[in-house]
């Protein structure tokens, strides 16, 4: 088994989107906050919140008192309500929607979230794949491993369900989830060590979308994204 030197576990945050989504919605709702709890439903509060100050959006929902002294800490002057529920929620800008979360309201993707391929295996028809053998391979097949597990809040009702793409393949998550790598049965596709498997981000690309992952795991998308740890970097760009 070949095996990989460096890791990647990043989520791709375009603010551009963001900032987009929440003109087009702040239109509808006029004087409404932008809802940011729970870190921006894992988009980072402070680059969201920074974003979105520059586009004009005068008032922010938080989840926490830190949050709050967090986004005052960073020079933004945007009014922060602090609430946890749907009543304070009611008044913002519907949070989920901001980020491509709501399959009610369709708006564009802000995050693409996307880790590395640390092996590749050739293996025989009939090999059992992860934790309880939960999936075996149908024939002879190429197994590749990413560096992304439960531990980074891949959730591990993900496990032989979620979509995702390797190259140009879109396969599912093989197996079950691991702490800190996850396995995909690639077919007679061929990967490298070091490649980027794509887990969601822009269907306008080929790739899954937080939505799809929503479906397939019969979860809230902002479930997902809310949960992602802090071994994923977030990378921002406007």
């Amino acid at each position: 088994m070949a095996t990989g030197t460096s890791v990647r576990r990043h989520a791709h945050i375009d603010l551009s989107a963001i900032r987009s989504t929440a003109s087009a919605l702040a239109s509808s709702l006029p004087g409404s906050t932008a809802d940011l709890r729970a870190d921006a439903y894992g988009h980072g509060l402070l680059p969201v919140a920074g974003a979105l100050t520059d586009a004009g959006v005068g008032g922010f929902l938080v989840s926490r008192v830190e949050d709050a002294a967090a986004i005052a800490d960073a020079g933004l002057t945007a009014r922060v309500t602090v609430g946890r529920d749907g009543a304070a929620a009611g008044t913002a800008v519907l949070g989920p929607a901001l980020f491509g979360l709501d399959p009610a309201r369709p708006s564009l993707p802000a995050m693409r979230l996307e880790g590395e391929i640390i092996a590749v295996k050739r293996v025989p028809a009939d090999r059992g794949v992860s934790y309880g053998y939960t999936y075996r391979t149908p024939r002879p097949t190429t197994l590749v491993l990413v560096a992304l597990g439960y531990a980074d809040g891949i959730l591990r009702v993900a496990s032989n369900t979620a979509p995702v793409k390797v190259g140009d393949t879109i396969g599912r998550i093989t197996g079950r989830i691991a702490m800190d790598q996850f396995v995909v049965d690639i077919g007679d596709d061929s990967a490298r060590p070091g490649d980027p498997v794509v887990l969601f981000g822009d269907p306008g690309r080929g790739e899954p979308s937080v939505l799809d992952w929503a479906d397939a795991l019969r979860i809230a998308a902002p479930v997902i994204t809310s949960r992602l740890g802090r071994r994923i970097e977030r990378i921002h760009r406007s």
